[in-house]
């Protein structure tokens, strides 16, 4: 169903574009540099309204689909640093992710959860979260990846995340003196620069995103198949099954010395 939507979403999109004229028709252009006019573009032409037509029935089950409401939140949820309730929300349901559906490939190894703020594009409301709701959060098809990384490596993405003020976590504790790096553990273990460690976050990241090309030394890298607004509508539609509403906390995960 998810890749249904997904392709409605895009025949609806193209074929809108179709009727009102932004998409070019198939034919050979020419180009001379010794002429050259201005064109006011507006909408004098009119909308095809038999292309209106034939995509409204497409348009009315992508916009039923879209405001399917999957959970309720006690509050608004809003992204910022150090931490944030969006951000520990969003990294917890990456969390429980990893663990029940990839928990045989970590090799017990400690998880650590990483998004950037940046790919977080808006605020949940309180009340009733809808699918759109979540594609407005995350419209992007971003992948959850597992990266398996060293101490050196761990320990420099944990300095970038001290630099840049904080980001949303899940799995680690950080506590920051200024812009550095003072302490940091994984469950009820600190640190330790000779041990691996695993990483989930965004391919977006794992590529380099956000300056954190470091990332391309690992051990392992695995990519899961699952885009993470998929995680976030499934997780909250199992949240709501249990019958709990979304209610995260601020809890001193990134804090200051």
């Amino acid at each position: 169903m998810k890749n249904n939507l997904k392709y409605q979403s895009f025949l609806f999109i193209a074929l809108l574009c179709l009727a009102l004229g932004f998409l070019p028709a198939c034919k050979t252009a020419s180009y001379d540099s010794g002429k050259a006019v201005s064109l006011m573009v507006d909408d004098s032409l009119g909308v095809d309204s038999t292309v209106l037509a034939m995509i409204e029935p497409y348009r009315l089950q992508i916009d039923s689909s879209m405001n399917i409401v999957i959970g309720v939140s006690s509050k608004a949820l809003e992204k910022g640093t150090p931490e944030s309730l969006l951000g520990n929300f969003c990294s917890d349901m990456i969390l429980e992710t990893v663990y029940s559906s990839f928990g045989d490939s970590l090799n017990g190894l400690p998880v650590m959860v990483l998004l950037n703020n940046g790919g977080l594009r808006t605020s949940l409301p309180v009340g009733n979260i809808t699918i759109s709701d979540i594609f407005r959060l995350m419209p992007f098809d971003n992948e959850l990846v597992l990266i398996e990384l060293g101490g050196a490596e761990m320990k420099r993405l944990l300095g970038k995340i001290a630099g840049m003020g904080g980001m949303p976590v899940a799995g680690v504790r950080l506590v920051l003196n200024a812009t550095n790096l003072a302490k940091a553990s994984f469950g009820t273990e600190a640190f330790d620069p000779n041990k691996h460690y695993f990483l989930a976050t965004s391919d977006y990241l794992s590529n380099g995103g956000d300056g954190l090309d470091f990332l391309s030394v690992n051990f392992r890298y695995i990519k899961t198949g699952l885009l993470i607004r998929n995680i976030f509508i499934e997780n909250i539609k199992n949240i709501t099954a249990k019958g709990k509403t979304i209610n995260p906390v601020l809890d001193g995960r990134i804090r200051y010395e």
